[in-house]
């Protein structure tokens, strides 16, 4: 995982154990083409499922897509945007743009800068400020996401629904046998000496569902070694003790499909890019106890037939499922004197850390599947949340039943 969860080294925990089968059944769809196309179900948390202990959660691990990574020595950037039309969608608007006009400018190098989400030049350690940058928005919006074989990481794009990576929730081709015990701790910070406030600054919350590719599922997701269309998932969280639902205690993020914000122009050396900032806890700095940020320019392409999207980052194993993050910002500035923003300005996840090169000091890049119309999600409009991969799996999600009845969306989880 890394944001990317490259390949880096095999998942490894001691709670590895408790990953145990998770009832899940796959029923064949409607014809796609010709072809008989699987179903995406939402898998429901188990009643039985006992919550990991504090000390377990501590013991945990990184976790890693677990599939070789195929050879990227011919790789090379796209130079056109694609068929489909740029969307993303920001609370409850959907935004189509298919000519956007962004600042995302930059050479196909590929270079970036990395920093810890730290507040100022303070020890990490210890009872100090240092973890006041991780629970202000948008950064309060990302957390660790432990779970019985291991952690990864993940961002909140709706009221209560996290996005992360498929190979978080279960080894691809894996059927029914998923992970257990989804926790999450948005803005988590656990360095040395850090008090269970920092640890767990707003909380922790549990899964109630989830939706992963029935194609991850069965191993028939298209792409080569780590790289595939769909390395993704949504996770529905439940509401704490007071019957409030995370999002409206730290806000939450929008989404964007079909490689929102990218451009081509003779500024990129025609190439389809897009500035893009990637967020997780990689296992490698730090110890994947502090959230790192990198950022730099990011280019779409192809790997063993899978859309993909490409960063330089030196993120390793545990930032797997970590949001990639377009117009980042945490408010926008007041313009004057004519300035406009312009299209596709909205701060939209736009893909999740999915694998990497197996050594973290070359070629340092990362890889993320692409939100977007694909040939197992092909449609421009998914219910009332998109096109493509992202929107079919929400739709999914929301559309499945609530703890108390109606549905996840009724019930105000999906807003």
């Amino acid at each position: 995982m890394r944001n990317p969860t490259e390949t880096f080294m095999r998942p490894v925990s001691r709670l590895a154990v408790l990953a145990t089968a998770v009832g899940a059944t796959f029923t064949v769809g409607e014809a796609r083409q010709g072809a008989a196309r699987e179903r995406d179900v939402a898998v429901s948390r188990p009643a039985s499922e006992v919550r990991l202990l504090a000390e377990e959660i501590a013991q945990l691990g990184a976790v890693v897509n677990v599939l070789d990574p195929p050879n990227t020595s011919t790789v090379v950037p796209d130079t056109e945007a694609g068929p489909h039309a740029k969307g993303a969608k920001v609370r409850d608007v959907i935004i189509i743009d298919s000519d956007p006009q962004t600042r995302a400018y930059g050479s196909f190098g590929i270079p970036y800068t990395t920093t810890r989400v730290q507040d100022g030049n303070q020890s990490a350690a210890g009872t100090t400020s240092a973890n006041r940058q991780s629970t202000t928005y948008p950064y309060r919006t990302i957390g660790k996401l432990t779970f019985s074989a291991g952690y990864c990481s993940a961002s909140l794009i709706r009221r209560s629904v996290i996005v992360t990576a498929a190979h978080c929730i279960q080894n691809f081709g894996s059927g029914s046998n998923l992970f257990t015990n989804f926790q999450f701790r948005p803005g988590h910070y656990g360095a040395t000496g850090a008090t269970a406030a920092q640890i767990a600054p707003h909380g922790t919350w549990n899964w109630i569902k989830l939706v992963r590719p029935a194609s991850w599922a069965s191993g028939t997701d298209i792409g080569s070694g780590a790289a595939r269309d769909n390395d993704l998932a949504v996770i529905a969280l439940g509401k704490n003790g007071a019957g409030q639902f995370v999002g409206d205690l730290v806000g939450y993020l929008g989404y964007g499909w079909n490689n929102y914000s990218f451009v081509t122009s003779s500024k990129t050396g025609n190439l389809h890019t897009a500035a893009v900032s990637t967020l997780g806890y990689p296992a490698l700095m730090d110890s994947g106890r502090i959230m790192q940020r990198t950022d730099g320019p990011t280019y779409t392409t192809t790997v063993g037939g899978a859309g993909q999207l490409r960063q330089g980052s030196n993120l390793t194993g545990g930032s797997s499922g970590g949001p990639w993050i377009v117009n980042f910002r945490s408010r926008s500035a007041v313009l004057s004197g004519g300035a406009v923003a312009g299209t596709a300005s909205n701060i939209a996840v736009v893909g999740v850390t999915s694998w990497g090169s197996a050594d973290p000091n070359t070629p340092k890049d990362n890889y993320s599947s692409q939100f977007r119309q694909n040939t197992r999600y092909p449609n421009a409009s998914y219910g009332v949340y998109g096109a493509g991969n992202i929107a079919s799996l929400l739709n999914t999600l929301c559309s499945s039943s609530a703890p108390g009845g109606g549905t996840l969306a009724s019930q105000g989880y999906c807003n």
